[in-house]
């Protein structure tokens, strides 16, 4: 099952919202522990100023007195009880309040909840004079507190939820103008077409975190015009090489309609008809070949190969062709050089540099087909003593169609130095043309190692 990315801008804005709510709910639970320690400690504090003004007055023999009136928020309710358990006095509101248990005399206040829910601090010390000693209990009242938070949080909710309106609101907001520069860039890269292949977007145009992005569109649109480019010179090339051997044979299919009672065709037309023929399905089939190999085929068959057997095998090929055009042909590899890569290429790429070898040795001549291993890998080389090649026309080998004006076999086309070069490339090498005019040439194709 494929899997949808999704919106970017949906992911922004539910990012940026989820955001906001995260840090808003953080920022309102903070708030509200807070608030809660703050009023309890504000309660702890008073509760042990009066139970120390209350102790002082119990220490000097002093008997408390109620002074009566409506109880106060701020004070604690109190009663003073003897050893055995019995009330002395105690405050007059404290007769209102439920028996509350007593906490531990030594520590701090302790929050308690009535069976009706309301919630008190219990605060309890404890008192001598003289012989006597008993405890001092003081219970505040924090209902009204526990509801003032209660409201506190029902107002931090109402925050969060109108937080995160407004976050989602703003959060798509944000993220469409962050993502403005993404509808520049496929605009600008929507107007470019086939017709005008050569233009490139403008990286300064764009954002930073874009820029990388623009470069590399850039580079495939290089790529592009470069592979239209050459798509373009292949044809009108093969346009033209193709044009007169069609030729040819529909002048003598014609001549021979034509020519009433013409005999039937010689020997030698047929046989001109069907080099003809050979010749542009070579053409073809050559031009396929770089077609397909525009990408090396992940397929291919890399294996050792002994370089002296590959070259022995390339020689025995061309050993007839060589004795009749009088050129020596020979093997110069060393033992137990092997080279790594597929053999049917390899074959191909040395079938080619021989053939133009051959072509170019005088009679006479020679041709070494070698071997040679290196730090870098190990080399193949064909060497003839021809003619050489001109010094500005070596960067040009290996181009489609670009033949030197002196070339000696018209029937050429410039492709099989362009095969080589394409198949040195497929197996992560490269081919290299040395040559001087007057004495030869020398043609290398370097394989790197395993």
């Amino acid at each position: 099952m494929t899997a949808h990315s999704g919106s970017i801008l949906r992911k922004l804005q539910m990012g940026f919202a989820l955001a906001a709510v995260m840090m808003a709910g953080l920022m309102a639970l903070f708030m509200d522990r807070a608030l809660h320690r703050s009023l309890k400690a504000e309660d702890a504090q008073v509760m042990e100023g009066q139970a120390r003004f209350l102790l002082r007055q119990l220490a000097a023999g002093q008997p408390l007195h109620d002074q009566g009136g409506s109880p106060r928020p701020e004070k604690a309710s109190w009663r003073v009880l003897d050893g055995a358990g019995h009330i002395l006095s105690q405050s007059q509101d404290i007769a209102g309040l439920p028996a509350l248990p007593m906490t531990d005399p030594g520590g701090a206040a302790q929050e308690v909840k009535d069976p009706g829910g309301r919630v008190f601090s219990v605060l309890v010390r404890t008192w001598s004079w003289g012989e006597v000693r008993g405890a001092l209990q003081l219970v505040m009242d924090r209902t009204h507190e526990e509801a003032l938070i209660q409201g506190f949080r029902r107002t931090l909710l109402l925050g969060v939820l109108v937080a995160m309106v407004a976050a989602a609101l703003l959060a798509r907001g944000i993220a469409r103008w962050g993502l403005a520069p993404l509808g520049a860039l496929i605009l600008e890269a929507g107007s470019i077409s086939d017709r005008n292949l050569d233009r490139r977007l403008t990286a300064a145009n764009f954002p930073l975190e874009l820029q990388e992005l623009v470069a590399t569109l850039n580079a495939a649109l290089s790529r592009l015009q470069d592979s239209f480019e050459r798509v373009g010179n292949l044809g009108a090339e093969l346009a033209h090489e193709l044009r007169t051997p069609l030729q040819n044979l529909r002048s003598t299919l014609e001549n021979r309609v034509l020519q009433a009672g013409a005999s039937p065709m010689e020997p030698g037309e047929v046989g001109g008809l069907i080099e003809d023929c050979d010749r542009m399905a070579a053409l073809i089939e050559q031009i396929l070949f770089l077609a397909r190999s525009e990408h090396a085929p992940s397929g291919l068959a890399h294996v050792q190969i002994p370089a002296g057997e590959l070259l022995e095998a390339v020689r025995g090929f061309f050993e007839a062709a060589a004795e009749e055009a009088g050129v020596e042909l020979r093997v110069e590899a060393g033992p137990g050089i092997e080279v790594r890569g597929d053999r049917l290429l390899l074959t191909r790429a040395l079938h080619n540099l021989t053939a133009n070898a051959l072509r170019h040795a005088p009679c006479g001549g020679r041709v070494v087909l070698g071997a040679q291993t290196g730090s870098e890998g190990v080399t193949l080389s064909v060497e003839d003593d021809g003619p050489g090649i001109p010094e500005a026309w070596i960067p040009r080998l290996g181009t489609p169609f670009v033949r030197p004006p002196d070339a000696r076999n018209p029937d050429g086309h410039g492709l099989g130095l362009a095969i080589v070069k394409r198949i040195a490339a497929m197996l992560g090498g490269e081919m290299i043309i040395e040559s001087q005019v007057g004495q030869g040439t020398r043609i290398r194709i370097k394989i790197p190692g395993t």
